[in-house]
């Protein structure tokens, strides 16, 4: 995954989008670990954002349809969510299941579980695994309400992979107190540029991977959130000890752990 960071200077728009889908699929490993049994068939990978409280639980959705890829019913390993809200983008999904024949039902944590996941305003744009790359929705649905199952026709184009999704650059790694002991599931992590908010997430935990998921985007969606500005970190609104990285969507680091200051 280093190969996805920094991005190129003067790659075309095209480039880009094509960087951004394998960078983000270096990025399914890590959110799909455990993604296969034993006997490699794929099983439902399920993430514990924090001890889910009765609010937690019910204020999440449920989302099911018909999914076609070029006009056509698909099968794939994975569907996934992100969500759009005030410029930022989220992933948010509880579990990676499977498409079958054309059909998925996936789970969307809401805000209340999850920082930066689904509240009113608040849009959803699935995602899938098709020929060895990521593709995103091209259309997306509002957040139904919390607590509501919605029925959703997600179509994917082989030619526009990016879809609905803005460009970002994507981070991932733990998240530990100054004395390296690690920090919870459900503890939030933002990232800025200067005093802009340009992603935030929560720390999640599964089988082999406990830590944060970040998506941070660029001008496009927030004035502020220039590319090639340092971004500092916090940590439930604290900040995290200074890094080197850069805001280079599309981009991504194999991992970057975070620390209190």
């Amino acid at each position: 995954m280093d190969d996805c960071w920094p991005m190129s200077k003067g790659m075309s728009p095209a480039m880009s989008s094509v960087r951004q889908l394998m960078c983000t699929a270096a990025m399914v490993t890590v959110i799909a670990a455990s993604a296969c049994t034993d006997d490699n068939k794929t099983a439902s990978v399920t993430t514990t954002v924090k001890k889910p409280d009765a609010r937690g639980v019910s204020d999440r959705v449920v989302v099911r349809g018909d999914a076609t890829l070029d006009g056509a019913p698909f099968d794939a390993r994975w569907v996934g969510a992100v969500i759009l809200k005030d410029g930022l983008v989220t992933p948010c999904q509880r579990t990676l299941p499977p498409v079958a024949d054309g059909r998925y039902t996936i789970t969307v944590l809401a805000e209340t579980e999850s920082s930066g996941c689904g509240a009113p305003g608040a849009e959803i744009v699935l995602w899938t695994y098709a020929g060895d790359k990521i593709v995103f929705s091209t259309n997306a649905i509002a957040w139904p309400g919390n607590g509501r199952e919605k029925t959703f026709a997600a179509r994917y184009s082989a030619s526009t992979p990016a879809g609905a999704a803005p460009v970002t650059a994507q981070f991932n790694g733990g998240v530990f107190q100054s004395d390296g002991r690690s920090l919870p599931a459900g503890t939030r992590v933002d990232a800025y540029v200067r005093d802009t908010r340009c992603g935030t997430a929560s720390v999640r935990s599964s089988t082999g991977f406990t830590g944060y998921i970040l998506s941070v985007v660029g001008p496009e969606s927030i004035a502020g959130c220039e590319r090639g500005a340092p971004l500092t970190f916090r940590i439930d609104g604290r900040p995290a000890a200074a890094t080197n990285v850069v805001n280079t969507p599309p981009g991504q680091r194999e991992s970057l752990d975070l620390t209190l200051a």
